[in-house]
């Protein structure tokens, strides 16, 4: 795998009364050498986290992942002030292929977004969007396929997911028992989703988007109403070229 070198940012950072201040800060991949600090700010986001939303791993998950798969991190000087994983072998790989249509020859080139955390006082600068972009670029060589979870409950994850070209492709429980959409990118095969026939199906009714999905079609786009928060569905297409 490359290297991926640093990068250099001016991050907006909240402080109290209401002011923000500009910060200088650095993109990179973290090493068993930033444990400390990254431990830190995982340890920070897990102890409040709503698992209906986000369920965090253990120290030693995380310092696993941190070890044996990639964490990209930006720190501004002081700490790290957001994180994100990838992992190459998901603790249930199982639900990949028999949920997402991957074939046992094409899990050798998936690899699986883990979770994307921020510090509170430096949200409101895209960081899920920067930190996605510079991990898929540093990934292309090596893998096709890009998957992940995020729990219909989260709303701004889901939204930044979908919007970065992932496709919902079932709606199951996971972890414990939490409802997760999983979620598939195709980086290379020029996969399309036929939107003029689409269907739509409230986040909050699971059971007609697993229907909605079981009949094929995928998750694409979320759609606010008067009546709600709906995601829309398409089959996928292959583009003659």
């Amino acid at each position: 795998m490359k290297d991926f070198g640093e990068y250099h940012l001016c991050l907006k950072k909240h402080e109290k009364a209401g002011f923000f201040t500009k910060t200088k800060c650095v993109l990179r991949r973290l090493s068993m050498d930033d444990k400390d600090e990254a431990l830190a700010l995982h340890r920070t986001m897990a102890g409040g986290a709503n698992h209906e939303i986000f369920v965090p791993g253990t120290d030693d998950n995380f310092l696993r992942i941190l070890e044996e798969g990639v964490v990209l991190g930006i720190h501004d000087g002081k700490r790290v002030i957001c994180m994100r994983t990838v992992i190459f072998e998901a603790d249930d790989e199982g639900f990949l292929d028999e949920d997402m249509g991957l074939s046992p020859g094409q899990m050798g080139r998936v690899a699986f977004s883990d979770y994307c955390i921020v510090h509170g006082g430096y949200r409101g600068n895209n960081l899920q969007f920067l930190t996605y972009y510079h991990m898929e670029a540093f990934l292309w060589d090596d893998f096709d396929y890009l998957c992940t979870t995020v729990s219909p409950r989260n709303i701004v994850s889901l939204r930044n997911v979908l919007y970065c070209g992932f496709y919902a492709f079932q709606l199951k429980e996971l972890y414990g028992g939490y409802m997760r959409y999983l979620l598939r990118k195709d980086l290379k095969d020029g996969s399309a989703v036929r939107t003029k026939r689409h269907e739509c199906a409230l986040l909050r009714d699971y059971r007609a988007q697993q229907d909605i999905m079981n009949r094929g079609k995928v998750g694409y786009r979320l759609v606010r109403s008067t009546s709600g928060i709906w995601m829309a569905f398409g089959a996928l297409a292959k583009l003659e070229v």
